[in-house]
């Protein structure tokens, strides 16, 4: 008994032995294929970053996103089965260059108005991001057009709510220039956000085209002056008081 005691004994510490060392190769297997599907992850972001900035160099090269695929893969030394696993075509493309492009805007927004000590102040600061993320022939800018024109009409939802969110930060300084006393109580926030958004967004497309480095830096003062001061001379704003007097019946004039 006391042999056969000692056998079984033996069989079982055996089999202990083989399922401690079948459990730690089955630790060490899952942490190298977790090893590697981090490397094969990163390795793959990495590509992408690397055909995303290719897309984008030749977009400001031909002034627009009509290039080929075929020049991107080139451009990356990718053959075009290997573009293609990360792109299904080039609407794919210039739309994850637009989502990147469009998060990176909103982030350097939201810095620009973080720690602004004054409305006025980030509303300049807030501007200036935008003139110095939409100069002519860059990512965003060029695929900003695209959109306009409405080449891929599918794309717009996908950043909307992006797009909206700048213009809930213009709205949220407008708000505060009231409560500062810098802009009119009565007006509509919302509808100023979205007007100065837009006008500035067309303002800084045409406002730089053709100008020096010194004249694109000025840009942000100028548009922050028309949204400021207006247009208008002395005489125009009374004159439009008036206007509005007797065709609201003086309703309101006085807040004009």
């Amino acid at each position: 008994m006391g042999i056969l005691n000692d056998r079984d004994v033996a069989i079982d510490i055996g089999r202990g032995v083989r399922r401690v060392r079948a459990a730690r190769e089955g630790v060490t297997t899952a942490v190298q294929d977790r090893l590697r599907a981090r490397a094969k992850t990163r390795k793959s972001a990495a590509t992408r970053e690397r055909i995303m900035a290719a897309a984008g160099e030749l977009m400001s090269e031909h002034n627009g996103t009509d290039f080929q695929m075929s020049e991107v893969s080139a451009r990356c030394r990718l053959s075009k089965g290997s573009l293609y696993y990360y792109f299904s075509d080039k609407d794919a493309l210039v739309e994850a260059i637009f989502d990147r492009e469009v998060d990176e805007l909103v982030a350097r927004v939201e810095s620009a108005v973080a720690d602004a000590p004054s409305a006025l102040t980030s509303i300049r600061g807030l501007v200036g991001v935008l003139a110095s993320s939409m100069l002519p022939q860059s990512p965003l800018a060029l695929a900003v057009t695209r959109e306009l024109i409405g080449a891929r009409k599918a794309v717009l939802p996908a950043v909307e709510s992006r797009l909206t969110r700048i213009i809930d930060i213009f709205e949220a300084q407008v708000d505060r220039a009231k409560v500062e006393g810098l802009a009119r109580s009565d007006i509509d926030s919302r509808l100023c956000a979205v007007s100065i958004a837009g006008a500035f967004t067309f303002g800084i497309f045409e406002g730089s085209a053709g100008k020096d480095g010194g004249q694109r830096a000025s840009l942000p003062d100028q548009l922050v002056d028309l949204l400021v001061c207006g247009m208008g001379s002395k005489a125009a704003i009374e004159g439009f008081k008036a206007d509005k007097a007797r065709r609201t019946g003086g309703a309101g004039a006085a807040l004009v």
